[in-house]
């Protein structure tokens, strides 16, 4: 792990992606926000009608984190190997010409 994604887990920690299923731990990159959601009790989708609290954070690799979660063990989901990287690495990724 870079000293970057280092001091970004200690700071603000760890959490899953709802849309990958959780196969991957990734590290957060800045706080974690919550917000609260009324929902649409007239909505015919049940989803729609409730009402709950969000959390969201953007990763280290610029994935949507949903849920917190600790950091990855042996029985946990893998680490994620691009927010492992040093943010210059992650920068020349998101910026390389394909």
């Amino acid at each position: 792990m870079s000293p970057d994604a280092a001091r970004d887990a200690a700071r603000y920690g760890y959490g899953v992606s709802a849309h990958e299923d959780g196969h991957y731990v990734h590290i957060a990159a800045g706080s974690w926000s919550t917000r609260y959601w009324a929902g649409h009790p007239q909505s015919l989708w049940a989803e729609e009608r409730a009402s709950y609290w969000i959390s969201s954070v953007s990763a280290r690799c610029g994935r949507g984190l949903t849920w917190k979660s600790g950091p990855p063990t042996a029985a946990a989901p893998r680490p994620c190997p691009t927010c492992q990287l040093s943010s210059a690495d992650i920068a020349a990724r998101h910026t390389r010409i394909r």
